[in-house]
């Protein structure tokens, strides 16, 4: 069997470099890898790590999900020259905490192109070519904050959900044709994929905006020293997210959504036990609590 055609996006990276360089690299059925990324002066890690692989089964190219003709030029390359496409992972994303009053609707519009549009834009590009050879993968890297709401996670929880309405309905549609649309929800991953500097600093700068109220501020502070003194104890290594990606791809009927540890889905359960969600929203009221558990899978 020829090998499959994989391409990834925000492969700079994080979840994006390592999930591109497991599926090039693996000893039994390689996958031909399409790595892409934003900017091709962050491609030197990858290319350093890549090895015998580069140019061979891993393929690094420029694609930023919010300009249409680098999509374009990207898909058409891999059609042209394979004349198929297996997998589509969307990871490029951006993320970051904002108080709602204090943030510019324009850093709303960014995200929403990026964590969303950008992952719309590309499957509609890619769903032809899977339609017509009647089988393939579609993996959105979505968050556990795309199926539960956190204080201050308004702008990228909202873009999570719509992700994850966009999956859930595609995936209806899609399983008609052997293609296997999935959401894959981690919690805090151990990536710079919050360090965006197109948008972290402005998110950030809202702590000492003057006109948001006090206690807003406080809590907002409170927050973000919390989640620096956690992270460390709830992120997960990004190999087990990577770990759950393989798997998908591989797996002959994957299910429509997975979380990347049980910590995850025990949250997942209890939010969704609740349809009205007031229980979940007094849970995270706490302001001890920065998640509902603190203690990560080994």
């Amino acid at each position: 069997m020829a090998s499959r055609i994989a391409l990834i996006t925000g492969c700079s990276s994080g979840i994006g470099m390592e999930t591109a360089l497991r599926l090039a690299q693996r000893s039994k059925d390689p996958i031909t890898v399409y790595a892409t990324m934003r900017k091709m002066t962050s491609r030197d890690d990858i290319d350093l790590r890549a090895g015998d692989s580069l140019d061979k089964t891993l393929f690094v190219r420029r694609l930023d999900v919010t300009k249409e003709d680098t999509i374009v030029d990207v898909v058409s390359h891999i059609k042209s020259l394979h004349g198929r496409l297996d997998i589509l992972v969307n990871n490029a994303g951006i993320a970051g905490p904002c108080i709602l009053e204090a943030t510019d609707l324009n850093i709303f519009r960014k995200m929403f192109e990026t964590n969303f549009f950008g992952a719309v834009r590309l499957t509609q590009e890619v769903l032809p070519i899977m339609k017509k050879q009647r089988s393939g993968r579609i993996v959105n890297i979505s968050s556990i904050a795309g199926f539960a709401g956190f204080p201050f996670y308004e702008l990228y929880g909202s873009s999570k959900f719509a992700l994850e309405g966009f999956t859930e309905s595609l995936a209806m549609i899609c399983r008609r044709f052997n293609i296997w649309v999935t959401s894959v929800q981690p919690g805090p991953v151990l990536t710079k994929v919050e360090h965006n500097p197109d948008i972290s600093d402005d998110l950030l700068a809202q702590i000492g905006n003057e006109e948001v109220d006090e206690e807003t501020r406080n809590v907002f502070r409170d927050r973000i020293e919390l989640r620096k003194r956690t992270l460390q104890d709830i992120a997960q290594p990004v190999d087990e997210v990577v770990d759950l990606i393989e798997g998908i791809i591989d797996d002959e009927k994957p299910l429509l959504r997975y979380q990347t540890s049980e910590s995850w889905r025990e949250m997942a359960r209890i939010r969704a036990q609740d349809p009205t969600g007031d229980a979940w929203i007094e849970s995270c009221l706490n302001p001890n609590t920065y998640h509902l558990h603190n203690d990560r899978d080994k």
